[in-house]
């Protein structure tokens, strides 16, 4: 028998589908409204919680252009003289503390902010001591300033004996959670020192895993502060081209600090700066520059606004700042006419600098040619003051 005399397969009728009433979506369709319920909870959460997650960075943010007028520089003791045009000295808003993920991501889309890791900015050390050693570097900054400045008009202005600051202190070496940033080093195993080049030969005449007691003053405080030395690193290997470094004190002992001399000096004028709450040294050679033009005749700015960066070194050489790009965008929109920073940082602060001219000056004598240039009364002659 073949497939045609098969009897017919007989398939019961299906009992037919009810629409659902009017309004009801299908079952099928039902899980939609409650899925996306809890992914919209889930990313309120998400965005809730972003408030509270902070991200080891520092935002760097354009501050303020700061007019050296009268009522935050005054010079008592010497002839002053009236000027037309300010100039102004720059800063820059950094956070002081570790900003949460939402700070973060907008700084990160704003174009006139910088974020840089917290450790490439403050070392390993906490926003406090950090702040502590920037207050301290601005009291540095301003006895630099007046120095230069006068002495560059002929007074005298001798040196008080030096002392040793701490202003680094390497992350996982001996020295970390020991000794911190702005500690003023008064001896070494009992010996004192009054220059940074003094405790290195201190240091690496003793052996890994000696301990060494550092006398410093912190905060005022004098304290002995025990260290067990490390072992002095090798320096990195050379790269292709570059000549190699050899350490003679490789191996030697190792406290994973960096110091620096730091001297104060007799002030034959009495000026005094207030820069509220500004820290750090990079206004040293506005500075400078705004004493000079109260002390001389004439309008050292060439009758306009004239932003100045840049840090001053007892010898008058200017060196590096950071945040150059933002303190640009400070003088730009502060309607500056000439912005004078140091000379190899010309290109960050032309970038976000408008019309605005750029001038970069490795010397306070740099830094007035640059102003005479601009039409101010020329770089003042030395005078035989006392």
């Amino acid at each position: 028998m073949d497939d045609t005399d098969a009897p017919p397969t007989l398939v019961a009728p299906r009992a037919p589908v009810e629409p659902p009433p009017p309004g009801v979506p299908p079952r099928h369709h039902r899980w939609v409204p409650w899925a996306v319920g809890v992914a919209l909870v889930l990313v309120l959460a998400v965005l809730a919680a972003a408030a509270f997650v902070h991200v080891p960075y520092v935002i760097i943010s354009p501050g303020e252009a700061t007019a050296l007028d009268g009522e935050v520089l005054q010079v008592d003791g010497a002839a002053t003289y009236p000027h037309d045009g300010e100039l102004l000295f720059l800063t820059v808003a950094v956070s002081n503390r570790d900003p949460n993920l939402y700070r973060y991501l907008f700084a990160k889309l704003d174009g006139e902010s910088d974020v840089q890791k917290r450790q490439s900015v403050i070392g390993c050390a906490g926003y406090e001591e950090s702040g502590r050693l920037a207050r301290d570097q601005m009291d540095q900054s301003q006895d630099i300033a007046k120095t230069v400045a006068l002495r560059r008009l002929g007074y005298d202005v001798p040196p008080r004996p030096s002392r040793v600051q701490v202003i680094d202190v390497v992350c996982d070496g001996p020295s970390a959670g020991r000794l911190q940033l702005g500690d003023v080093i008064v001896a070494v195993d009992g010996t004192p020192v009054t220059t940074a080049d003094e405790v290195r030969p201190l240091i690496v005449a003793k052996r890994p895993g000696d301990t060494v007691e550092f006398a410093v003053e912190r905060a005022g405080v004098r304290q002995t502060v025990p260290v067990e030395l490390g072992k002095r690193p090798k320096p990195p290997p050379a790269r292709t081209g570059e000549e190699k470094i050899v350490d003679p004190d490789a191996g030697a002992g190792y406290a994973g600090i960096i110091s620096q001399t730091d001297r104060r000096h007799d002030i034959p004028v009495a000026v005094s700066i207030d820069t509220a709450r500004v820290s750090g040294p990079s206004a040293g050679l506005a500075f400078s520059l705004a004493i000079i033009d109260d002390l001389t005749e004439g309008n050292l700015t060439g009758r306009g606004d004239v932003a100045v960066t840049g840090t001053i070194n007892e010898d008058g050489s200017v060196g590096p700042v950071g945040g150059v790009a933002q303190k640009a965008v400070a003088a730009r929109e502060a309607g500056a006419r000439l912005m004078l920073v140091p000379a190899d940082e010309v290109a960050d602060a032309r970038a976000h600098a408008g019309a605005m001219k750029v001038v970069g000056v490795r010397t306070l004598d740099d830094a007035l040619a640059a102003l005479a240039r601009a039409g101010g009364t020329g770089v003042p002659a030395v005078t035989a003051a006392g």
